[in-house]
């Protein structure tokens, strides 16, 4: 009998409840630029894009409040573009992924991997995965997707450059052995090309994961349509019949629950239990995540706008006590469920009102 591999994924928060038997706070997602070199029209935070970057708070008062996090596991860094200047490297990131990396904690950069290579050498010591986007049927979408919320537009050269720069990048760093994670998520534009989308992340990328997440129509994105549930599962189902099984497959906040009355999805998810190399992960935001914006100190549950606006401020209160704050309100006792047999969390709030706007997630549904 063949055994059947499953990644021991660091991100996931229901690591926490097999330690502590609780939610538990020991992921912090760092907001460290505003700033990013396009403009997608996919963006979820592309409303809180600038031009101009803000002055951070001082590192030595963020690091005094990651130190009273004893349950601190894994760190991120988004923005924006996090890496888009080297000044910007060296004041806003650096401090904090050294801080990570001698405190033994995982540590991860959201980029889209355009920009010239010696901006990621900076960080590439400190660094154990480097999350990127690809959600490109070719250079043309690309060039006019990718800057089409911008006012100004680069020239045609220079975007089409980038989109090179990519596949260049995610080259060098897988082999020079970087672990590159390519995310992909599903919409009316990337369904049709999932089956290059992959071949692509997986051969001429070299990623070691691709992650397929929901596209969250939130800022930019508002106005852009998104898929049913049924053209969700059959797009899982045909990444799972056409996936290279050498590439670990993630999928991050997945809209089946094994509490679901349908049959079709029970089938997904027992397809996905026994393929290799394939992972679902439960939703971290709320769970063991909070975003915490380095330049106003606010603390929120994620970045996207719509479920992003700042509950409080590491000028006024802990990071401790900000996610204690947040497990006894409304909305996340509207959405925390947890039904331990099958160790799901249930659906972030953001898929919750895409899919699931009048449904009740109960806890123990599932024995």
């Amino acid at each position: 009998m063949n055994t059947i591999i499953k990644r021991y994924d660091e991100w996931e928060p229901y690591h926490d409840l097999n330690r502590y038997g609780k939610l538990t706070l020991s992921n912090i997602e760092f907001t460290t630029t505003t700033l990013c070199n396009m403009r997608c029209a996919h963006c979820a935070v592309g409303y809180t894009l600038t031009t101009k970057e803000a002055t951070a708070l001082p590192m030595d008062d963020i690091i005094r409040q990651l130190d009273q996090i004893e349950t601190l596991r894994t760190v991120s860094f988004t923005g924006g573009e996090p890496l888009l200047t080297k000044n910007g490297i060296k004041k806003n990131i650096l401090p904090l992924i050294q801080y990570a990396k001698e405190r033994g904690l995982k540590t991860q950069i959201n980029s889209n991997l355009t920009l010239p290579m010696e901006h990621y050498e900076l960080v590439i010591p400190y660094l154990d995965v480097m999350h990127i986007s690809h959600n490109w049927k070719d250079e043309q979408e690309f060039v006019d997707v990718g800057f089409s919320m911008m006012e100004k537009l680069p020239s045609v050269d220079y975007r089409s450059k980038l989109y090179r720069n990519i596949f260049d990048n995610a080259r060098t760093l897988s082999d020079a052995g970087v672990f590159v994670s390519a995310e992909t998520m599903l919409n009316r534009n990337t369904l049709p090309y999932l089956q290059q989308i992959h071949h692509e992340v997986a051969h001429e990328m070299k990623c070691k994961r691709h992650e397929i997440h929901p596209m969250y129509a939130s800022d930019f994105a508002e106005s852009l349509e998104v898929i049913n549930l049924d053209e969700y599962r059959d797009a899982v189902n045909h990444l799972l019949d056409i996936r290279d099984e050498h590439v670990w497959m993630l999928f991050g906040t997945l809209p089946f629950y094994r509490c679901s009355m349908h049959a079709q999805d029970i089938a997904l998810l027992d397809r996905i239990d026994a393929a290799n190399n394939v992972t679902v992960r439960n939703d971290v935001d709320g769970r063991s995540r909070m975003n915490l914006n380095i330049f106003t100190g606010e603390v929120s549950v994620s970045d996207f706008s719509d479920d992003g606006a700042a509950m409080n401020s590491i000028l006024n209160n802990s990071l401790v006590n900000i996610y204690d704050e947040w497990l006894q309100s409304r909305i996340s006792n509207s959405i925390n469920c947890h039904c331990p047999a099958v160790k799901c969390l249930g659906s972030n709030i953001i898929v919750k009102n895409m899919y699931y706007p009048s449904h009740t997630f109960k806890s123990n549904t599932v024995r």
